[in-house]
């Protein structure tokens, strides 16, 4: 379908699709910021899979809950759109970053940002993580100890983009628990200013708009300070190889050098030495035409190089620190699973002793085996996607069918939980049931009927570390610890701001196996 409109008709001539009506301005807006979900399932739930509705007296926005209609928005119509008006308010917290970028700028960036995720410095995080998971739950975890387990997983979370970010330099597990609280107050913060009558509230200097804003500026002053400490190890290590420089085995000196690098990098050093090549052809050929540039537009420069480590380290961990947190409620609802689980893991450590493997941990090389794992982990973000709804607006009037134009400036909300939760792809959909994941199942359904990490051009960059550290840590955590309700939760109440939190504690008992 075309999505061009050669339509001269005003805003009054569009066709809405069926949907509720605001009597009351911004009463609905209010409804969807305080809790979306039942907003969203009983719009869907009354009008279908497109509806229309107003938030405020302006803003048009529609409810889309066909995955063939997705795949049009995020693939192949994508570039009439850009991100929603909700996800711009992010840029006051991770700047221009991947998430908030657009067009050629949003293009040249993912180049630039894509060198730290290619398929080999992947599997060499899967290594680091896997240690670091280890460690970090040896250390700070006791045989018997109850715990808020969103609490630890962000924590655990939090540790390991840290330490994949920064390397050597990682922020240290007693800075850790502050960090985890500013990320909280921001977010929380940036969710109240969706409503735009409250924005004011920004320039007024209240107790939380003081918190949120000594939040950020925390934040800000550790990224900064990782940024000038990686640049300053860098040039250490460039002086150093110079000053061992010797001619007969330069050559291996270098590549033993380039190795160590290849075997410990940390992504804000390869973020760092990353270039562009299409913009440094630019650069180059408007050298030879004699032109001027203050910088090279080829590699980043400390501002961008802020926003995406910004944009790294806070969507690094959150997912995953949800999925983990879903992952392991479920399992401890459903000791069927659990067994089946610990099945798997067993049968792969008990391969490793025989064979005389260094240790029992899982790592990334396991990743092939962990089928039954990875099944677990799908059907928990399939429940409770982390990635809860995705926002877009249209750039220009856009053809959705044959029924509904979208007009320019109008908002689409598509909702990962509202079609995971559809029974006309998935069968008993508020069962927890891992098997369903077949391979035969898998392409059975729309493309769009399961997307946790989006699609399209926009994607999720780190979708496949966040699979192989979701995989990696849930195994190794599910080997070495026993994870019990402390008590029957009957009802968990679900806390959709940026990612699908848990709005109340689920305190666990920990206990080694």
């Amino acid at each position: 379908m075309n999505p061009d409109s050669n339509s001269n008709a005003t805003r009054k001539d569009y066709k809405y699709p069926p949907g509720p009506i605001e009597i009351i301005p911004y009463s609905l807006a209010l409804k969807f910021i305080s809790n979306p979900l039942p907003i969203l399932k009983k719009i869907t739930a009354k009008y279908g899979d497109i509806s229309h509705f107003k938030f405020g007296p302006k803003l048009h926005v529609y409810l889309v809950n066909d995955p063939h209609l997705i795949d049009n928005i995020l693939v192949r119509h994508n570039q009439y759109f850009i991100k929603s008006p909700g996800l711009q308010l992010a840029k006051r917290v991770i700047g221009n970053g991947l998430i908030t970028n657009e067009g050629e700028s949003h293009s040249k960036q993912r180049r630039l940002v894509q060198q730290a995720f290619s398929r080999d410095k992947i599997e060499v995080y899967g290594k680091i993580l896997a240690e670091h998971c280890i460690e970090y739950t040896n250390t700070n975890w006791k045989d018997g100890i109850t715990v808020n387990i969103h609490k630890e997983m962000t924590k655990l979370t939090l540790s390991i983009i840290s330490k994949l970010l920064f390397g050597n330099n990682a922020i240290t597990v007693n800075e850790i628990d502050q960090i985890s609280d500013n990320i909280t107050l921001i977010i929380e913060f940036i969710n109240r200013l969706r409503i735009p009558f409250l924005r004011f509230i920004e320039k007024l200097p209240l107790p939380s708009t003081l918190e949120y804003k000594h939040a950020l500026k925390h934040l800000d002053n550790i990224i900064y300070a990782k940024i000038n400490a990686e640049r300053q190890n860098m040039l250490l290590s460039d002086n150093k190889k110079f000053n061992t420089y010797d001619i007969d085995n330069t050559a291996l000196r270098e590549n033993n050098n380039f190795q160590e690098f290849q075997s410990k990098p940390n992504i804000l050093s390869i973020l760092i030495n990353s270039t562009d090549r299409e913009s440094k052809v630019r650069d180059e050929m408007l050298l030879l035409d004699g032109g001027k540039k203050k910088e090279k537009s080829s590699i980043m420069t400390d501002k961008q190089l802020r926003d995406e480590v910004m944009t790294i380290f806070l969507a690094g961990h959150e997912t995953t620190a949800n999925a983990l947190t879903w992952s392991l409620y479920l399992l401890s609802c459903h000791p069927n699973v659990e067994a089946k689980i610990l099945e798997e893991i067993t049968r792969i450590t008990d391969y490793k002793e025989s064979n005389n493997s260094h240790r029992e941990i899982i790592t990334v090389e396991d990743l092939p085996k962990l089928k039954y794992t990875e099944k677990v982990l799908m059907e928990s973000m399939r429940l409770y996607p982390p990635s809860w709804a995705i926002g877009r607006q249209a750039a220009k009037d856009y053809i959705l069918n044959d029924n509904y134009t979208i007009p320019t400036g109008a908002v689409i909300i598509m909702s990962q939980y509202l079609i995971h939760h559809d029974s006309r792809y998935f069968s008993d959909p508020e069962k927890f049931v891992p098997e369903r994941w077949s391979s035969k199942f898998k392409t059975s359904i729309p493309r769009f009927s399961y997307f946790p990490f989006g699609g399209g051009p926009r994607s999720c960059i780190g979708e496949s570390l966040a699979w192989s550290e979701g995989i990696i840590v849930l195994a190794n955590v599910m080997k070495r610890w026993k994870i019990t309700l402390y008590d029957k939760l009957t009802d968990v109440k679900l806390q959709p701001l940026v990612t699908l939190r848990p709005k109340n504690e689920i305190k666990m008992i920990v206990s080694e196996r």
